[in-house]
């Protein structure tokens, strides 16, 4: 990936701090927005990744590093993206593939949402490789290659 296009510190914090923001002020009960209702529910749906939101200087700062698994701020981040694909129906693929593999191939949603979440990963690893945007076109052929599987 090209050192020109990785996020600053600063940034990644920024972006972290919105779903640090989100899940606490759910945990407390306390109004949230659009946005932050849809972040707090896609961490609800991973009990495993809440310990994470337990230290907010590391949740904040941590690197993860690929033997660590997939990181989980990313993870999560993916999560919200489908949730986002899946409201808008856009790309329309997306939604195609989720409701075949809920309601075709029985798979629970959140099973589905990570089916879908694994060719999306891919799409924008392979884009941060080439320095350049997620290829949309080579994402909806792959959510096509679901429906035919």
């Amino acid at each position: 990936m090209n050192e020109s296009n990785r996020p600053s510190r600063e940034q990644l914090r920024a972006h972290r701090q919105v779903f640090w923001d989100a899940w606490h002020k759910a945990q407390a009960k306390l109004p949230l927005n659009a946005l932050e209702v849809r972040i707090a529910r896609v961490i609800e749906m991973h009990p495993d990744m809440h310990h994470y939101f337990d230290d907010m200087e590391s949740f904040l700062d941590r690197d993860f590093q690929v033997d660590d698994g997939m990181n989980p701020y990313l993870h999560l981040s993916l999560h919200l993206a489908l949730e986002e694909q899946a409201a808008t129906k856009h790309p329309p693929e997306m939604a195609r593939a989720l409701d075949y593999l809920i309601t075709i191939k029985r798979m629970e949603r959140h099973d589905a949402l990570h089916k879908i979440l694994e060719i999306l990963a891919e799409t924008v690893f392979y884009a941060q490789r080439a320095g350049g945007e997620p290829d949309v076109a080579a994402y909806a052929y792959r959510l096509k290659e679901l429906l035919a599987s």
